[in-house]
């Protein structure tokens, strides 16, 4: 199986206007839903959620890196692949069907049953088409790969909408998770030309095992990471709580969903192209991350100063308390955007050993600094939040230079550019909203105002100390790259 040479530009063109295409299927579904379905049908299919996602990094094992990282790779490897990530599905999903009634009766909630017996059924159908999906983003065809992921979820959507309209309740989120999942297999089995064989050779799994389950542990720990707080503030501060620290963590983690990820799985298959070159892969890594964080460090250090103006016209008054953890949790989405590459360089590397054992680190001294911070109330969470980040970066960091033979200095550049830019950015952005919060102008005129400020010195800073970078950013915009080019 031959491939070609990738490149993390043309990879982020077509995994970045997927994002936007399903962002805005999503507002306009969500619109529609909203109207169709209550307040309970949400809730519903949300403890549905916390189940499967949980099972959900159990369907594949890990094996889709796997693939995309092995420089070598034959049919009998897939097929073993194929056939082993289609039993794990299976019985993860007969897992769940097993035990959605006694889940439903510890959640009070009957219906939630009826839920996870139409939700298990995604998981062998999903699997279905995890390998195929493995092997196009070997190949770098995102172009394929993003397509089937945006019709796949439009037309979700759409079964969700006809669903509601006639009447089924929160049971058209369930057809719509359906339809999705058979919609994305079905286009990256026949987008792939690998079909795969009855016979399974299972030796070829042991090439593998301590790679995948490495990686799927890690991923285990980093679930628990990412719910973690929020049991803590229900349980230590009252449910009516987790209200406003959802809100802040969700608008915390919306840049870092929708730039970080296109950015580490555009990231990922160029370096594993490039393991044979450590120094070449060294570069592509550290200029990926220093890009990622300019773009994020613009968008955190602009929420920073304006979340006051910002949660008045996104939120209303009623929560202003969103704007007051958003001042601890806006650093850490900027933090955690520039380590959202470190994993593909552990997984490229096949230290995914080494990555899990770092995740546990980060894991407890994160839990620790939540419960500490708990006693000071909803901002004491977000100040752990931000104070357990803070810890662990630069060893996360430190790891990552030492595993790709980065000096030292070229890694503090890379970083602590788009700290300077986020700086500039808050400075302008907090002095403009300043000195108009004394005039009679609404919120909105002054998010507006301050927030153009914020983003003309953002684009002069850019243009005046960065103009590789810009001009990547400029090329990938209009949907021309250079062939070969191996940055962003």
């Amino acid at each position: 199986m031959t491939r070609k040479e990738p490149s993390v530009g043309a990879n982020a063109r077509w995994l970045g206007a997927a994002q936007v295409a399903k962002i805005l299927v999503q507002l306009v579904g969500i619109g529609i839903l909203s109207r169709l379905l209550g307040p309970a049908d949400f809730g519903m299919m949300a403890l549905a959620t916390v189940v499967t996602s949980l099972a959900g990094l159990l369907r594949d094992m890990g094996t889709g890196p796997a693939i995309i990282r092995a420089r070598k790779l034959d049919h009998a490897m897939v097929d073993a692949i194929f056939w082993l990530n289609l039993s794990v599905a299976t019985v993860v999903a007969l897992i769940v069907v097993a035990t959605a009634v006694p889940l439903a009766r510890a959640f009070d909630a009957a219906p939630l049953a009826h839920l996870l017996y139409g939700l298990a059924l995604t998981f062998p159908i999903m699997s279905f088409g995890a390998a195929h999906q493995a092997l196009l983003e070997r190949e770098s065809r995102f172009r394929i790969t993003a397509r089937a992921d945006v019709v796949s979820y439009t037309s979700g959507m759409v079964a969700a909408v006809v669903a509601a309209h006639a009447g089924l309740g929160a049971l058209s989120l369930v057809l719509q998770a359906i339809v999705q999942a058979c919609l994305s297999s079905v286009q990256l089995f026949l987008a792939s030309p690998w079909r795969p064989s009855l016979h399974c050779d299972t030796t070829h799994l042991k090439r593998i095992f301590a790679f995948s389950s490495n990686l799927t542990l890690s991923n285990l720990v980093m679930y628990l990471q990412r719910n973690c707080d929020s049991v803590i503030v229900g349980r230590m501060l009252g449910a009516a709580a987790l209200g406003p620290y959802s809100l802040a963590f969700r608008i915390m983690l919306y840049p870092l969903q929708n730039v970080s990820l296109v950015a580490s799985k555009s990231l990922y298959p160029v370096l594993a192209m490039q393991q044979g070159e450590p120094q070449r892969l060294a570069a592509t890594w550290l200029s990926s991350t220093s890009f990622v964080g300019l773009l994020t460090a613009t968008l955190m250090g602009g929420l920073m100063a304006l979340r006051v103006p910002f949660v008045a016209v996104a939120l209303g008054p009623r929560w202003a308390e969103v704007g007051q953890l958003l001042l601890w949790l806006a650093p850490v989405g900027f933090v955690q955007s520039v380590l959202s590459t470190a994993p593909a360089a552990f997984i490229v590397k096949g230290r995914t050993g080494s990555l899990l054992w770092i995740n546990f680190g980060n894991t407890a001294v994160h839990i620790a600094c939540w419960l500490v911070g708990a006693h000071w109330g909803l901002r004491g969470i977000a100040a752990g939040y931000l104070v357990a980040t803070l810890t662990t970066a630069p060893f996360y960091l430190a790891c990552v230079a030492r595993l790709l033979a980065l000096k030292r200095m070229a890694l503090l550049r890379a970083v602590g550019a788009p700290v300077l830019l986020g700086t500039g950015v808050f400075v302008c952005a907090f002095a403009a909203d300043s000195m108009l919060a004394d005039t009679e102008l609404p919120p909105l005129a002054r998010l507006v105002i301050a927030g153009g400020v914020g983003a003309l010195y953002g684009l002069w800073h850019l243009s005046r100390f960065h103009p590789t970078q810009c001009g990547s950013l400029l090329r990938t915009l209009r949907l021309r790259v250079p062939r070969g080019e191996p940055t962003l």
